[in-house]
């Protein structure tokens, strides 16, 4: 099944919006150009293992450190499910070649990781408890994810109340990691 073209007066959903001005276009080529999808994986993982960390272990650096590790862990097994999935396409590079390859795509998991860690450690600082200071890094993540989600709705050409459901849809998976907290509290 194809997906139905769009109207006449419509753009094509991978041409910019004709009302988009210059910093909508050069904001799409970015995103492009990195792998925004990986970004949000990191936010989400070390999301659910700051909810997770923080109902069981009162010590905020442990809380922290947990979330970096499981993260870290998480790319490298993506790091190896790339380099072996891409073997069936590519025989010419050795494992090492495309292990390389590999990290240098996917390091954004670890660069989208970064914001709910560090919120989580400033809030500390700033003498927040654990349980105080994981919840204000989730709700950081659902900030991201619901600003991710409209921005590239937006980007793609969606307009009014759909943009709002998209944005609505992408948070709707960071307050499945605060409904988690939650449920181990």
């Amino acid at each position: 099944m194809t997906a139905p073209e769009p109207h006449p007066s419509e753009p094509h959903p991978s041409e910019p919006h004709p009302s988009e001005p210059y910093h909508s276009e050069r904001a799409r080529r970015v995103l492009l150009a990195h792998n925004a999808p990986d970004l949000l994986y990191g936010a989400i993982v070390a999301g659910s293992v700051l909810a997770v960390a923080s109902v069981h272990v009162e010590d905020g650096t442990s809380v922290a450190l947990a979330a970096a590790v499981v993260t870290a862990i998480y790319w490298l097994a993506h790091v190896y499910v790339e380099s072996v999935g891409n073997r069936y396409r590519d025989r010419d590079h050795s494992i090492h070649a495309r292990v390389l390859d590999s990290m240098r795509d996917s390091v954004e998991v670890l660069a989208g990781a970064t914001a709910p860690i560090l919120v989580f450690v400033v809030a500390r600082l700033l003498t927040a408890d654990v349980q105080q200071a994981a919840e204000i890094a989730l709700w950081v993540t659902v900030a991201m994810l619901i600003v991710a989600g409209a921005g590239s709705a937006y980007l793609a050409g969606v307009r009014g109340w759909r943009l709002w459901v998209e944005a609505l849809v992408a948070g709707s998976f960071g307050m499945l990691v605060i409904l988690l907290k939650y449920l181990l509290h």
